[in-house]
C-alpha cells in the first residue's frame, strides 16, 4: 500500500514538473513574440524616418512606392492580440513578409544623406529581430516536442497546452 501511495505521489510530482516546464516554455515563446512585435514596429518607424530623408535627395521609383504601400498594408494586418490562437500563424507570416520588405526597402535607401546613428540603430533592430526570431523558434520547438512526447502529451492535454507555429522566413 505504501509503495502504491509513493508511486502515485511520484507520478503527481513528475506531472506537475512537466506541466511547469511546458508553461515556462510557452511563456518564453510568448515573451519572444512580444519582442518580435516591438522590433518589427520600431524598425518600420525608423525605416520611415530614413526613407523620408532619402526621398529628399532621390524620389521613390514606382516599384519602391508599391513596396511601401504593401508594407503599410501589411502593418494594418499585423496586429497581434497577445493571444496564442488561430490568428497567430497569419500574424507570423505577415511579420515575415514585413521583415523581408523592410530589408529590401532599407537596401534601396541612399546612404550618403542618412544619419549614421539612425542607420546603426536600424541595423541593430534588424539584428535584434533576427535573434528574437531564432529564440522564438527554439522556444516553440522545445514546447512542441514537450507537448508531443509522453508524458507531456497527457499533461498538455489535461492542461490545455497546445503546440505553437514556427516563424518561417518569407520567400
Amino acid at each position: 500500500m505504501q509503495a502504491l501511495l509513493l508511486s502515485a505521489s511520484l507520478a503527481v510530482i513528475l506531472c506537475y514538473l512537466w506541466y511547469a516546464s511546458l508553461i515556462k516554455k510557452r511563456q518564453s515563446a510568448i515573451d519572444a513574440l512580444i519582442v518580435l512585435n516591438q522590433k518589427i514596429d520600431d524598425r518600420l518607424a525608423l525605416l520611415t524616418q530614413l526613407s523620408n530623408v532619402s526621398q529628399q535627395h532621390q524620389p521613390l521609383t514606382p516599384a519602391h512606392a508599391e513596396q511601401w504601400q504593401q508594407l503599410h498594408d501589411l502593418k494594418k494586418q499585423s496586429v497581434w492580440s497577445h493571444q496564442v490562437d488561430q490568428h497567430l500563424p497569419t500574424v507570423l507570416t505577415i511579420w515575415s513578409s514585413m521583415d523581408t520588405l523592410q530589408k529590401t526597402l532599407f537596401s534601396n535607401l541612399h546612404g550618403d544623406e542618412l544619419d549614421e546613428q539612425q542607420v546603426n540603430e536600424y541595423l541593430q533592430l534588424e539584428l535584434d529581430y533576427q535573434n528574437a526570431s531564432a529564440f522564438y523558434n527554439q522556444a516553440v520547438t522545445d514546447l512542441n516536442q514537450g507537448v508531443k512526447i509522453f508524458p507531456g502529451s497527457v499533461v498538455a492535454k489535461l492542461a490545455k497546452v497546445t503546440t505553437m507555429p514556427i516563424l518561417t522566413a518569407a520567400e
